[in-house]
């Protein structure tokens, strides 16, 4: 069995992969400090704030599903779920930060 390779093992390179998954995580992170500012403005509380994170981040994936991947994300990751879920609560922090920060900032006096 040492001498054979799996078809699967050879579509993939590791260093693309992991490329991919990093640039995927940068995009998600950036566009969750926009949302949180958005947010922050628009002055969100409880539960309608992580709805808006939650349906921003849908929509993010979805453009990074169609127009990047053009609909065939295996093709770029492991996962053809990897677009929908790499970085999300990573960026769900990054979100709360800029959420609460602008909130704050600006109905201080609300």
């Amino acid at each position: 069995m040492s001498g054979q390779l799996n078809p699967e093992d050879a579509l993939y390179v590791d260093m693309f992969i992991a490329k991919n998954s990093q640039t995927m995580t940068f995009i998600r992170s950036s566009y969750s400090a926009i949302l949180g500012l958005a947010a922050g403005i628009l002055g969100l509380t409880n539960w309608s704030g992580f709805v808006f994170y939650f349906v921003g981040s849908a929509f993010l994936s979805t453009l990074v599903f169609l127009v990047k991947a053009k609909a065939s994300p295996g093709t770029y990751f492991r996962s053809p779920f990897d677009v929908f879920t790499e970085g999300v609560l990573g960026g769900l922090l990054s979100y709360i930060l800029f959420w609460t920060l602008l909130y704050g900032i600006i109905h201080v006096y609300d």
